[in-house]
C-alpha cells in the first residue's frame, strides 16, 4: 500500500478518541490516566466524567459537528470536555487563557461555537467581553460563585450521577476534532484545523517513538490549548495505558519535585522551558529522577548538551511541527 492510500485508508478508520476512550475504560479502569498536581484521575472515572459532561453537552444542543469553546487551564476539566467532544462527534475550539478583551471576542466569534466550558478562573475575561460574543458558557465554579452574563453554572461533572455512554456517531479519521489557534503574530489568532487523523496518529506512533509503555508516566506542563502537550503528552500517554501528568502553568522551581512525585519516565518541552530549567542553581536532585527521554521543539543547540548532561536525560528528541 502507497502513503496516499494508507492516508485514505485512515480517513475512513473509525479508530478516534470517542470509541478508545470506553475501549481503555473497559480494559484498565482502575489505572492512572491523569496526574495533576495533587490530584489523580483513574481511566474508569475518566470515562464516567466524560459520559457525564457529554450528557449536559447534549441538552444544550452539542452533537456532531458542533463547534464547543474550551477555555480553561490545564486541569481534569479540559481534559473530560475534551473527551466529551469526541464522545459526541463535536469539534473543540481550544481556547487561549491569556487571550483577553477584543482578542477574546474575536477567537471566540471565529470559532463558531455557541457553547462552552470554562473554569472559574477564565470569569474575569467572560465578564469583560460579556454580550460582545455568542458563546453561552458553563463554568466548573464554587457554589455562590456570581457568573458573568450568559454563563451558567457547570455541575456535577466530575462525581455527580452516572450517565449512560453516549450513542457514539460514525465518527471517522478524516472528521474535524479540534480548532487550535496560532499565536496571533500578525493579527488575531486564527483557527486551525486538527482532524480526528492527526489525534489518533500521534497517540499511536508517538507512544512507540518515546518507548512509553502501559503504567508509565508523561509529564508535560505547557499549555494544553497550544497542542504540543495534547499531542506529544496526553496523545500518547492515553494510547500506550499510561499516565498523562501536567500543572496549571510551567514552574521551573516545580519541576523536579513534578517529575518526581509523578515518577515520569518522559516530559515534553519547547527550547525556552529548557533554557529556564539551566537558569536554576544546580542541585545534587538533578539527576535523581526516572526522565529516560525528553521530546518537543526549539531547543537551542547552545543549550542542548549543557541540559541534557546536567539532568542526565539519555534520549532527547526534537520535533518539527508538533
Amino acid at each position: 500500500m502507497d502513503l496516499a492510500a494508507a492516508v485514505a485508508e485512515l480517513k475512513r478508520s473509525t479508530d478516534t478518541f470517542g470509541p478508545f476512550i470506553r475501549a481503555q475504560a473497559e480494559r484498565i479502569s482502575d489505572r492512572i490516566a491523569l496526574r495533576f498536581e495533587d490530584d489523580t484521575v483513574t481511566y474508569g472515572a475518566y470515562d464516567r466524567a466524560v459520559n457525564r459532561m457529554a450528557a449536559r453537552l447534549g441538552r444544550e444542543g452539542v452533537a456532531r459537528g458542533t463547534p464547543v469553546a474550551i477555555l480553561a487551564p490545564n486541569s481534569p476539566l479540559f481534559l473530560v470536555a475534551l473527551g466529551a467532544v469526541a464522545k459526541l462527534g463535536a469539534i473543540g475550539a481550544l481556547i487561549n487563557t491569556h487571550v483577553t478583551g477584543a482578542g477574546l471576542t474575536h477567537v471566540l466569534g471565529a470559532s463558531g461555537a455557541a457553547i462552552g466550558v470554562s473554569d472559574a478562573a477564565a470569569l474575569p475575561a467572560l465578564d469583560l467581553v460579556a454580550g460582545r460574543h455568542p458563546v453561552r458558557f458553563l463554568a466548573d465554579a464554587p457554589p455562590g460563585t456570581a457568573l458573568p452574563r450568559d454563563v451558567r453554572p457547570l455541575e456535577g461533572w466530575r462525581d455527580g450521577p452516572a450517565a449512560p455512554e453516549p450513542d457514539i456517531p460514525d465518527v471517522r479519521g478524516g472528521d474535524v476534532f479540534l480548532y487550535i489557534y496560532t499565536s496571533g503574530t500578525t493579527g488575531y489568532p486564527k483557527p486551525a484545523i486538527v482532524r480526528h487523523l492527526r489525534f489518533t496518529m500521534g497517540g499511536i506512533t508517538l507512544a512507540g517513538l518515546l518507548g512509553v509503555e502501559a503504567g508509565e508516566t508523561i509529564y508535560a506542563p505547557l499549555p494544553l490549548y497550544h497542542g504540543e502537550s495534547l499531542f506529544v503528552g496526553f496523545a500518547p500517554a492515553f494510547r500506550a495505558g499510561g499516565a498523562f501528568a501536567s500543572r496549571r502553568r510551567f514552574s521551573a522551581s516545580a519541576f523536579l519535585d513534578d517529575v518526581w512525585r509523578h515518577q515520569a519516565v518522559a516530559f515534553v518541552y519547547v527550547g525556552e522551558l529548557c533554557r529556564y530549567l539551566l537558569r536554576l542553581p544546580p542541585t545534587p536532585r538533578d539527576r535523581d529522577h526516572r526522565l529516560r527521554v525528553a521530546a518537543g521543539a526549539g531547543l537551542r543547540p547552545d543549550i542542548w548538551t549543557a541540559f541534557q548532561e546536567r539532568f542526565g536525560i539519555a534520549r532527547i528528541i526534537e520535533m518539527y511541527g508538533a
